[in-house]
Order: structure tokens, then sequence, then C-alpha cells
């Protein structure tokens, strides 16, 4: 069965040696997800879920569901990190740091949550209350636009990935003297394209015109 939990004493003392927060055994992890959850339940109509006892189930997990909302908290990494998450109805999920409209997904320069599980599980919850106002309160478009934002990064990496594709795949084929695949390669990109790769498309245009 797998686990979250710390194999041991050995592994506790390596861990503090690394300057890494201990892990939290099981019942540490769900005494703290219910501690800085519970207010799902007093506020906002949530249950605790019944534990997951499936073979290949992760014990370290714990859930606050409502009729259209599930909270989940997952420990991962062998007790060095949590998965905090918000699914809705249909099954899609968001982070919690998706509720703040400032917060840009995929960017390098986002802020890390506090190193250490118990410390990120403690972020996560206050960030939820902070944050998940609306959506807790029934209205969910909060969540309609965290997950735009999500999709239109994902586009934009999808996008930024493909021109940078075509490009490595375009300089080849100009060393190859391949101008239709030049051409090709380069011309759905014409307008992102650096000073340098607009004169290789130029130049591999007019071969084809000579």
């Amino acid at each position: 069965m797998p686990t979250d939990s710390p194999t041991g004493k050995a592994d506790d003392r390596r861990d503090m040696q690394r300057g890494e927060p201990r892990p939290p055994t099981l019942e540490e992890f769900k005494a703290l997800c219910r501690a800085e959850l519970n207010w799902l339940v007093a506020e906002h109509g949530f249950r605790e879920a019944e534990e997951d006892t499936s073979p290949f189930a992760n014990p370290f997990k714990v859930q606050f569901v409502r009729d259209d909302l599930i909270v989940s908290v997952e420990g991962i990494h062998w007790g060095r990190a949590a998965m905090f998450s918000i699914h809705n109805r249909q099954g899609r999920s968001i982070g919690v740091r998706a509720l703040d409209p400032t917060f840009v997904p995929l960017a390098k320069t986002n802020r890390p949550p506090p190193p250490g599980q118990a410390a990120e599980i403690v972020y996560n919850a206050r960030q939820l209350r902070t944050l998940g106002t609306r959506l807790l309160g029934g209205d969910f478009s909060a969540f309609e636009e965290a997950v735009a934002r999500i999709d239109a990064a994902w586009a934009e990496h999808a996008r930024h990935r493909r021109l940078s594709v075509a490009i490595q795949e375009a300089v080849a084929a100009f060393r190859l003297e391949q101008w239709p695949r030049v051409v090709e390669l380069l011309e759905p990109h014409e307008a992102e394209l650096s000073s340098k790769m607009a004169r290789k498309l130029a130049t591999a245009r007019q071969k084809l015109a000579d």
C-alpha cells in the first residue's frame, strides 16, 4: 500500500540534517488538516469524506465535500509536500492560489509555498479562507475565471513550445538548403520571429523565387 509516512527515525534524522522539517505522521497529518479546515464544516456546509480504504489508496489524504465542491489535501513526496486542490462537480480541479486574480499560472516568478508539508497545509488552508470567499459562498464565476486563466497560460505555453520547435527545425533545414521546408516551418510564426529568423525566412523565399 502506498504511504506518505516517514520510514522511521533514521529518515527523520536525515531530514533534520538537511534542514528539512520532519514529515508529519499519519495521525499528525489528519489532525492538522482537520484543525486548519474545520471551518469549512462549521461555516460552509462541508463534511469530511470517508477514508478511501482501497488497496492502493494514499492514506495521507483528507477531503471535505459538499454537493458542489470538494476540497482535497493529499500528502506527497514522502511527507515533504502537500497537494491542496479544489474540485468542482464536473471534476475540474484548481489549486488555491489560482483563485487569486493576480496569480499568473506557470510563471517562474510565482512565490513558492513555505517548505515542509505541515507549513504548506497551513498556508493553503489560510489562503483558501482569504481567496475562496466568493466560491465557497456559491459564486462559481470565481472558479471559472481561475480555470480560464490556467487554460490561457497552458495555451500560451504550447504556442511558445510550437514556435521553439519550428525554429529549431527551420535552422536545421536552412543548413541543408531545404528552402520549402524553411518557409513551411517559419511562415505560420512570421509575426513572432526574431530579426535573425525573419532574415532566414526571407532568404528561403528568395531562393524559391530565383
